[in-house]
C-alpha cells in the first residue's frame, strides 16, 4: 500500500500506466485469441492459393488491429484509474496495483458497453455487420435503449468527471504539476477551437461567386427504386424533400440505365455511353479498364474552368476506382480490393473496434471500418457535402459535386429513429434493423437463389422505406444549405439513382438479374433542377441514364464529346411539347449464382466466387477471370423497350430466343405476344440486334458462331 506522502506523486502515475498497460495487454490478447478461433473476414472466400498469398499481409492487419485496441483499451484504463484515484483523493486512502487494474479494467468496460448501447440504439448496422450471434438476442436489450436514457448518462458521468477532474487539480497544484494543468489547457483550448470551426461551418458561408456558369450538384442514393418517391404515386411519404424539387424542376418518371450494378451504371450516367462503349461492364473492372477509353463529364467539367468534387460513403468507392477524374475525392478506397478487406480484420475484433471509429478518429486511422459496408454514413457524407459547399461558395469559379449515398443499399440498415419508423411495434423477426444473413458473399449467393419464402419481405419493404425517408432528410439539408449559402439560383441539382430493386416482382431479388417484367431494378428517379428555367414539368417518356451527362453540358453551354451514346434532354426542357419516345437498351449484369425461376436451357457460368481472380497481387484488385469473360457476355440477357413494347433477349443453349412483351396491358410480362405481332417483333428485333452487335465482343462471337 502507498501514501500520498510517502511515496512521490510520480510513483502514483508509474503505477497507473503499468496497471493500464497490463489491462490493455490482457483486453488485446482476448480479443486477438477470440478473432483467431473464430475467424472471419469480410469479402468472398476465394481460392485458398490466393489466399495463402495474402498470409503475411494478414498478419499484419491483425497486429495493426491489435495496435489500435491496445491504444484504446490503455487509454480508457489510464483514464479510469485516474478517475479512482481522484475520488480516492476525497477520503485521502492509499491506491494499491490491484485497485487501479481493477478500477482501469472497469472503466473499460463501463465505456465499451455504453458504446455498444449506444450504436444499438442509433446505428444498430455497426453492430449487427460484424456480429456472430442471432439478431433478436439484442431485442431485450434495445428495448430498454431510448435518446433520453443515454443522455442522461453522458450527464451524470459528465459531472461525476468534473468533480473528480477538480479534485485531481488540486492534487496537481499541491504537487506543482503546472506543466500537466498547461497540458490539460491546451486541450480545452483545441476542443473548443475545433467545435467553434464545426459550427461556424454550418453558418451562412460568404458568396464570393460571380461566374456565369452555373454550379452543378448531383445527388443519388444507391438502389433508389423509381417508384418509391411520392410523386410517382407510392403510398407512404418517404420523399418529402424530393417532391417539391421535382415539382420545381423537371421530373422524369421513366428513366432506365442500361445495366443496373453500381460500377457501369455510374459509369454510364458520367460518360453518356453504353456499358460496351466505357467497357465497365461489371463491378469486378480490370485496372486497365477503370482507366475508361472515352471523355467524362467529369474532365469536361473541369477542363472548361469547374472544381470537381465526389463524396460518398462504402458504395461512391467507384467514383474514386474508376479515373473519372474529379479533383476532390471524399471517398473509401475500393471495396473490392483483397487488401482492404484483409484490413477490415476478424468480425470479434473488427467489432470492438467499430464503437470506436465510428467518427474522424476512425475515417483518418481506420478508414476500413470507418467505410465499413453496411453501416450508414448518410449523417456524415451529407455534412461533408454541405461543408464543402461552403468551401467552394467563397470562391468564385463554379464547381460541381457528385454526392452519391449507401443509404438504401442492401442490407437496407440506416440510423435511429428511421430503420424504426415502419417497423410494427409487435415485430420480432431477425430482420428487425436489417435485411438478415447478408453478411457475408457465401450467404448472398445462397439467398440469390431462394424464392421470396426464404425472406421477410414485408420488414425488409419497411426497412427500405426507412432507408429512402433518411436520405430524402440528407437531400433536404443540402438544398436547404444551397440556399443559405445564397447559391440556390445558380445551381444545377440533379437527383438520381445507379439502379432501384427487384422485390421478387418477377421472381427473384436484387438488382441487374433480369431485363422480364417492368424494371424494377433498371428504372430510376431522375429530377433535373435548373433555378433559370421555369420547371414544374414532368416526362413520362422514356429516357435513359446516359442523357444525362449531354443534357448537364447543354445546360452550361459545353460541347459534349461524339463519344456520347446519349442525346441531351435540353429541348424538351425547353419545349415540353417536342418530347417523344426514346429507346432504352438493358442487359443484365454479373450474377453471384443461379437466379430462381431461371429457365433450364439458358446460358450460365459459374457462380461469383469461382470466376474471381487476382491476377496483380500486388494491387490485390478482385476482377472477373479473363477465361470467363465472353462466357459471361454472351450469358447475358438484353431487352428494348419503350413505354409500349419490351422485347427480351435470352440466350440458350439451342439458340436465341426473343419474347415480346406489351407493357401497357401487362407490365409484368407474363404473356409473350411475339406471335400475335410479328411486324413488332420484327422491328424491334432488328433494333435490338444492332444495339447488341455494335459491341465488338458481341459482334465477334456472332462470327465465330456456326
Amino acid at each position: 500500500m502507498m501514501t500520498y506522502n510517502a511515496v512521490a506523486s510520480s510513483s502514483i502515475f508509474a503505477l497507473i500506466a503499468s496497471s493500464s498497460l497490463l489491462v490493455a495487454l490482457l483486453g488485446t490478447a482476448y480479443l486477438v485469441f477470440a478473432s483467431l478461433r473464430h475467424h472471419t473476414r469480410t469479402g468472398p472466400k476465394i481460392k485458398a492459393t490466393i489466399e495463402q498469398h495474402y498470409l503475411a499481409y494478414a498478419i499484419y492487419g491483425l497486429l495493426r488491429q491489435a495496435f489500435w485496441s491496445l491504444a484504446f483499451i490503455f487509454t480508457l484504463s489510464y483514464i479510469g484509474s485516474l478517475a479512482y484515484f481522484s475520488l480516492l483523493l476525497f477520503f485521502a486512502y492509499p491506491l494499491s496495483l490491484l485497485a487501479s487494474l481493477i478500477s482501469g479494467a472497469s472503466f473499460s468496460l463501463l465505456v465499451t458497453s455504453y458504446l455498444f448501447c449506444h450504436h444499438l440504439l442509433h446505428t444498430p448496422s455497426l453492430i449487427l455487420t460484424s456480429a456472430q450471434f442471432r439478431f433478436s438476442r439484442l431485442d431485450p436489450l434495445w428495448k430498454k435503449l431510448s435518446p433520453g436514457r443515454l443522455q442522461a448518462f453522458r450527464v451524470i458521468a459528465y459531472v461525476i468527471s468534473a468533480i473528480l477532474l477538480l479534485s485531481f487539480n488540486v492534487y496537481l497544484l499541491h504537487y506543482d504539476y503546472f506543466f500537466v494543468l498547461s497540458a490539460e489547457a491546451v486541450v480545452v483550448c483545441v476542443l473548443i477551437g475545433k467545435a467553434t470551426v464545426r459550427v461556424r461551418k454550418s453558418d451562412k458561408a460568404p458568396t464570393a461567386q460571380n461566374s456565369s456558369l452555373p454550379n452543378i450538384v448531383m445527388i443519388g442514393t444507391d438502389t433508389l427504386r423509381g417508384d418509391r418517391l411520392g410523386i410517382a404515386g407510392y403510398e407512404r411519404d418517404l420523399t418529402p424533400n424530393i417532391d417539391t424539387l421535382a415539382k420545381k424542376g423537371f421530373y422524369f418518371s421513366n428513366c432506365y440505365v442500361p445495366l443496373a450494378r453500381t460500377a457501369p451504371s455510374l459509369t454510364s450516367l458520367l460518360t453518356g455511353c453504353w456499358p460496351h462503349t466505357h467497357k465497365i461492364r461489371s463491378n469486378y473492372p480490370a485496372s486497365a479498364d477503370a482507366q475508361l477509353p472515352v471523355d467524362s463529364l467529369v474532365k469536361i467539367l473541369k477542363q472548361a474552368g469547374y472544381s470537381t468534387a465526389a463524396i460518398g460513403d462504402w458504395a461512391a468507392a467507384d467514383l474514386g476506382k474508376i479515373n473519372f477524374g474529379f479533383d476532390r475525392k471524399l471517398l473509401p478506397q475500393d471495396q473490392w480490393n483483397m487488401k482492404y478487406l484483409i484490413r477490415q480484420g476478424s468480425a470479434f475484433i473488427r467489432l470492438f473496434l467499430s464503437l470506436f471509429t465510428h467518427n474522424r478518429l476512425g475515417k483518418r486511422f481506420l478508414p476500413e471500418l470507418y467505410y465499413l459496408a453496411g453501416i450508414p454514413l448518410s449523417h456524415q457524407t451529407g455534412k461533408e457535402c454541405r461543408d464543402l459547399i461552403s468551401e467552394y461558395a467563397s470562391t468564385s469559379s463554379p464547381f460541381f459535386i457528385n454526392y452519391f449515398s449507401a443509404a438504401a443499399h442492401v442490407p437496407f440498415g440506416s440510423n435511429y429513429p428511421y430503420y424504426n419508423l415502419f417497423t410494427k411495434p409487435d415485430y420480432s423477426g431477425e430482420s428487425r434493423f436489417l435485411m438478415s444473413s447478408f453478411a457475408t458473399p457465401e450467404e448472398i449467393i445462397e439467398k440469390q437463389g431462394m424464392g421470396s419464402d426464404a425472406f421477410d419481405m414485408p420488414q425488409i419493404n419497411n426497412l427500405y422505406d426507412g432507408c429512402i425517408r433518411q436520405f430524402d432528410d440528407e437531400v433536404g439539408k443540402i438544398l436547404q444549405h444551397l440556399s443559405a449559402t445564397g447559391l440556390d439560383q445558380n445551381t444545377l441539382v440533379v437527383i438520381y439513382s445507379d439502379h432501384g430493386a427487384d422485390f421478387f416482382e418477377n421472381g427473384c431479388w436484387g438488382q441487374g438479374n433480369t431485363v422480364i417484367g417492368n424494371d424494377a431494378s433498371n428504372r430510376i428517379p431522375l429530377i433535373i433542377f435548373d433555378p433559370r428555367k421555369q420547371g414544374g414539368v414532368t416526362f413520362n417518356n422514356t429516357v435513359r441514364s446516359i442523357d444525362i451527362a449531354p443534357t448537364l453540358l447543354d445546360l452550361v453551354k459545353i460541347p459534349h464529346p461524339s463519344s456520347c451514346d446519349g442525346s441531351s434532354l435540353l429541348p424538351w426542357m425547353q419545349n415540353p411539347g417536342v418530347a417523344t419516345e426514346r429507346t432504352a437498351f438493358q442487359e443484365t449484369g454479373v450474377w453471384l449464382g443461379k437466379m430462381p425461376g431461371m429457365r433450364p436451357d439458358h446460358l450460365t457460368y459459374p457462380d461469383l466466387l469461382e470466376i474471381l481472380d487476382i491476377p496483380n497481387k500486388q494491387l490485390a484488385t478482385l476482377t472477373l477471370k479473363e477465361s470467363h469473360l465472353e462466357k459471361i457476355i454472351e450469358a447475358k440477357d438484353r431487352s428494348i423497350r419503350d413505354q409500349k413494347w419490351k422485347l427480351v433477349y435470352q440466350p440458350t443453349t439451342v439458340g436465341i430466343d426473343y419474347l415480346l412483351f406489351d407493357m401497357t396491358n401487362d407490365p409484368g410480362c407474363s404473356h409473350n405476344v411475339a406471335a400475335k405481332f410479328p411486324t413488332i417483333l420484327t422491328e424491334y428485333k432488328q433494333r435490338l440486334d444492332q444495339w447488341i452487335y455494335s459491341d465488338p465482343l458481341m459482334l465477334s462471337l456472332k462470327h465465330e458462331s456456326p
